[in-house]
């Protein structure tokens, strides 16, 4: 418990207020004994006084009882409703102050949208293996499966669609381009995310879903054109200028996962340099996601990697960029037409998604929710209706 003398709010309301966050949080539960009046008066050097008069508080809002002789307790009769209440309302003065804060330091809402998305994002990423090592896997109606290429123009889409969409779960598994189009030819997507260039004809994706669903009639539709390159420390103090000092001695490399875009394009230009992937100190080390990429190198356990320049830019690193890529959302014909895939759609071509995207650096709108039609035996185009 903190207790600040200095502060304009009474030190008994102080009190109080710890306790509701305790429980607001679940780390005191119904029927939990609190310290004594004696005892927490003692401890922080306070009047007893002042440590009853808190109590008293608590006991008019129901959040403990006191038993005469036997000390106080935190309420079994609050019900799941109105602790559920204090929750909400604890998170509601959390999440305001922070947004203040944001804003009265110069920021935008989009640009408090995306840092909080982020972090939500790392959260999401560093929980996702004991998450699924508990929870049993049970699909529900409403409930849309992504697989493939990482990038935050994803997680921000998941946000949005619950924001608008408060029964539908947008589930994102950062598994690389071609494991994601695999996914998604096996069922275990509905949708998927691939940034992949087919180096012979210079074209993206539709040659790789030609290959892998040559009988199916396959639905790409732009999120977005992104620029990757080589994410930095900040003030680049390895003086790193391009993919031929990834082989440097005195340079750690941090890598993407086989089977991701970022990592295929990669690997073809080690082949046209001639630099054999031994070289690179940090080659086989890999990571799921651009955000994860970008924090190894700002916490300084890597001097450089590949990914989008908006992770960079969010973690406050250089970037150097080197490429322009389409990123395609995928999905087939019969599942982009069900309702739950069409709110998908619908969130794409808001006009608040894309103001979040134009917000952050390396992305090019111009082709976002513009449509291809792969068949089995023709490719048609259309640019829809904005």
């Amino acid at each position: 418990m903190n207790i600040s003398f200095r502060s304009d709010e009474a030190l008994y309301l102080q009190i109080a207020d710890h306790f509701r966050r305790q429980v607001a949080l679940g780390k005191l539960h119904p029927g939990e004994r609190l310290p004594s009046i004696r005892e927490l008066a003692h401890k922080f050097g306070l009047d007893p006084g002042t440590v009853a008069r808190a109590y008293r508080e608590l006991e008019k809002q129901a959040i403990i009882s006191s038993r005469r002789g036997g000390g106080s307790f935190i309420s079994t009769s609050a019900d799941e409703k109105y602790l559920t209440h204090q929750q909400q309302n604890r998170l509601g003065e959390l999440l305001e102050k922070a947004v203040l804060e944001a804003l009265g330091l110069g920021f935008t809402t989009e640009d408090i949208e995306v840092a909080f998305t982020m972090r939500l994002a790392e959260w999401r990423a560093r929980r996702l293996e004991t998450t699924l090592k508990k929870e049993p896997f049970v699909e529900q109606h409403n409930e849309i499966h992504f697989f493939g290429s990482h990038d935050l123009a994803i997680e921000l889409l998941a946000s949005h669609l619950s924001t608008v969409y408060p029964d539908t779960r947008f589930i994102p598994s950062f598994i690389g381009s071609l494991a994601g189009l695999m996914a998604l030819e096996q069922g275990e997507a509905d949708i998927a995310g691939s940034h992949l260039l087919d180096t012979e004809s210079s074209e993206f994706n539709i040659p790789f879903i030609k290959r892998i669903m040559p009988n199916e009639t396959v639905i790409l539709m732009n999120l977005m054109q992104r620029v990757q390159g080589l994410i930095l420390a900040a003030g680049n103090p390895k003086h790193i200028t391009g993919i031929k000092d990834l082989a440097r001695a005195d340079v750690t490399f941090i890598n993407r996962q086989k089977g991701s875009g970022t990592r295929m394009w990669l690997d073809s230009q080690l082949l046209n340099l001639g630099i054999i992937s031994d070289k690179i100190n940090g080659y086989d080390r890999e990571e799921n996601t651009h955000v994860a990429v970008s924090n190894i190198i700002a916490d300084g356990e890597a001097d450089v990697g590949i990914g989008a320049q908006s992770a960079a830019n969010i973690a406050g690193l250089d970037f150097i960029s080197l490429f322009k890529e389409r990123y395609d959302l995928v999905a087939l014909q019969t599942n982009f037409e069900q309702p739950r895939m069409q709110r998908v759609k619908e969130v794409v071509d808001s006009k608040s998604y894309r103001q979040m995207l134009n917000s952050m650096p390396g992305y090019d709108l111009s082709q976002t929710g513009n449509i291809i039609t792969v068949s089995p035996d023709k490719l048609k185009s259309r640019k829809r209706n904005k």
